[in-house]
């Protein structure tokens, strides 16, 4: 993405935490939690999140606690969400 012609402006959430609006307004735009929930994490494999997403509320607050329960890299273009590297997707770009 850095290589391309593309604007982007990158927010280190592991820095500059989330707050819980803004991941409940990408967990929207994704589409669900599960879309965004990063499932290898310890805290999404001890609740089995993987099998059962908890609450967009639930995520959102638990993603303010640890920001590592989301996927990365997530793009955000407009209305259209790209969870994770998905080179076919940013191709489209």
């Amino acid at each position: 993405m850095r290589n391309s012609s593309l604007e982007v402006t990158e927010v280190n959430y592991a820095k500059a935490k989330l707050d819980e609006a803004t991941v409940t307004s990408i967990v929207k735009a994704a589409g669900s939690v599960a879309a965004v929930l990063n499932t290898r994490h310890a805290i999404a494999k001890q609740n089995d999140w993987a099998a059962a997403p908890p609450s967009v509320a639930a995520f959102a607050k638990a993603v303010v606690a640890e920001p590592n329960l989301l996927r990365r890299p997530i793009l955000i273009i407009g209305s259209r969400v790209i969870v994770g590297f998905d080179k076919p997707a940013y191709a489209k770009l």
